[in-house]
């Protein structure tokens, strides 16, 4: 078993290191993008744990008592939620970007290698098929490189995304039922005081 993981790793090095300077660059793209895939799945974990089932009653508190206007108690509830949340945004950019670029950079080793195969023939005609091969070899392999790259990133970003707005939703849900019991306590004892 020891010797096959040896050979596949043997052929993933050689199949990066036949795609020169861009195969390196989406490598190191790929590990700086998977690190913070990683630091975001932690960070949602321990957000989820430990913080949201407090933040809630930390956000009202410091909405309701400096504020009396329904309007302004609204807005403030929502910039209050997206403070709370921006931290978890962190690093996010970071994984769409190398999920944009991750392709392109792809696209640019193609044409680079499309570029020496047509270099080749102008030099030495069709004769030198290998030469001309090679050229197409590094072609197919940055884009290969660029895709594996690109996807698991554009994978990553939505469901990271997606389920920062679903807990997102969940909080201000949580706030907005809590400040209506709020209210609806206020307005009943409101209306206890004028009757008596």
């Amino acid at each position: 078993l020891g010797g096959r993981n040896d050979i596949t790793m043997n052929y993933i090095l050689d199949f990066i290191q036949q795609g020169g300077v861009i195969a390196y660059v989406l490598v190191a793209m790929n590990f700086v993008g998977y690190s913070i895939i990683v630091w975001k799945i932690i960070s949602l974990i321990l957000f989820n744990s430990s913080i949201r089932k407090r933040l809630p009653a930390q956000i009202l508190h410091r909405v309701v008592t400096h504020n009396t206007d329904h309007h302004i108690i609204i807005e403030s509830i929502r910039t209050e939620i997206a403070l709370a949340f921006s931290p978890l945004q962190k690093g996010m950019t970071t994984i769409e970007n190398i999920a944009s670029i991750s392709p392109l950079l792809g696209l640019l080793g193609t044409v680079f290698g499309i570029f020496n195969a047509f270099s080749v023939i102008a030099v030495s005609g069709l004769s030198d098929a290998g030469a001309f091969a090679t050229g197409i070899k590094l072609a197919l392999i940055t884009t290969v490189i660029g895709l594996v790259v690109a996807i698991p990133h554009v994978i990553a970003f939505n469901y990271l995304n997606a389920s920062m707005e679903s807990e997102q939703d969940n909080v201000e849900n949580d706030v907005l039922l809590q400040l209506g019991r709020i209210l609806k306590e206020k307005d009943h004892l409101r209306s206890q005081n004028e009757d008596a």
